[in-house]
């Protein structure tokens, strides 16, 4: 779908930072709703929701998507959201003040949800500091892991002081986005975290929004403190420009340094070949582009990528 044609979801960057746990159908419903709603007015009170176009958006059987939608509804109702006043305390307050499954007769079932006032400033009547997301991007996240990282991304798409050779780059801070995720003490440990949340979330952002992810830890000591994100945005429906490649370091071969430089470069035209594929599945890189995916690959000892970028050579 272009993005001139899909519904957009709009919330201040306050309420893309706060702290709350949601479970898929429920972030499901909000997101629904949110691209029901023009962010620059008033609150219009009940949005009404049906199984059918739910089921529809989000590619879920009509069978079960009425006992999905029913739970989802109920369980919304003591949701809240951890937010920092205009004091910088912390208060929290809650999602909707009514959601309802109805069932009535000659008109069958529905929602009917809407957003408490205590959380309309964050999603009504905004004018700045705010995040825009384009909904059909965000209908294949079905972790609460892969929406509340995509948003966040997002947020920093259009400042100049992110964007770096044609890629926009954003450091978060470890410990911030643990918290942001509500994730238990069963991650705490970072390869725990990544196996089980980073990765899986980053695999559903790059196969189905806008954006293609690499990510990087940084350390402190031998500490993970925080991960360095790249990526390069898309604008449906047009071709993507080909990325300016790093220069080769002035360092033997072999070295860190040299490997870095390698990986950076891969990176940079597979992340440019899967974002072309994505609008056009017949892209290939140009022929000399594929020899230095090869090469880089050789460099790294990645058999994999080496392996696929070979194939591409022979045909």
């Amino acid at each position: 779908m272009s993005s001139k044609n899909s519904p957009k979801i709009v919330f201040a960057n306050k309420l893309l930072h706060a702290g709350y746990s949601l479970e898929v159908n429920e972030q499901r419903l909000i997101n629904l709703a949110l691209s029901k709603i023009n962010s620059k007015k008033s609150n219009p009170g009940k949005i009404v929701i049906y199984p059918t176009e739910y089921a529809k958006c989000f590619g879920l059987s009509k069978h079960s998507v009425y006992e999905q939608l029913s739970s989802a509804a109920e369980s919304l109702r003591d949701k809240s959201v951890s937010i920092l006043d205009d004091k910088g305390e912390a208060v929290s307050i809650p999602w909707v003040s009514n959601a309802t499954y109805e069932k009535l007769k000659n008109q069958g079932s529905f929602i009917t949800l809407e957003f408490s006032e205590e959380i309309e400033p964050y999603i009504f009547n905004i004018e700045k500091n705010f995040t825009r997301l384009f909904f059909h991007n965000t209908v294949k996240l079905n972790s609460l892991a892969s929406f509340r990282l995509y948003a966040l991304l997002n947020e920093v798409r259009n400042y100049k002081n992110y964007k770096r050779r044609g890629s926009v780059v954003l450091n978060l801070q470890l410990p911030e986005m643990k918290q942001k995720l509500f994730l238990s003490e069963s991650y705490g440990a970072w390869r725990d975290f990544k196996n089980r949340v980073l990765l899986p979330a980053i695999e559903k952002i790059n196969a189905h929004t806008d954006l293609c992810v690499t990510f990087q830890p940084k350390k402190m000591g031998n500490c993970i403190t925080a991960i360095e994100f790249s990526y390069i945005p898309q604008s449906d429906g047009q071709h993507i420009a080909r990325p300016r490649l790093a220069r080769r370091p002035k360092v033997k071969k072999g070295t860190d340094k040299e490997g870095a430089w390698a990986r950076e470069n891969l990176n940079r035209l597979g992340n440019y070949e899967l974002l072309n594929q994505n609008e056009n599945p017949a892209f290939r890189l140009a022929k000399a582009d594929i020899r230095r995916c090869v090469e880089y690959a050789k460099i790294l000892g990645d058999d994999k990528a080496k392996s696929y970028y070979s194939h591409q050579l022979r045909n």
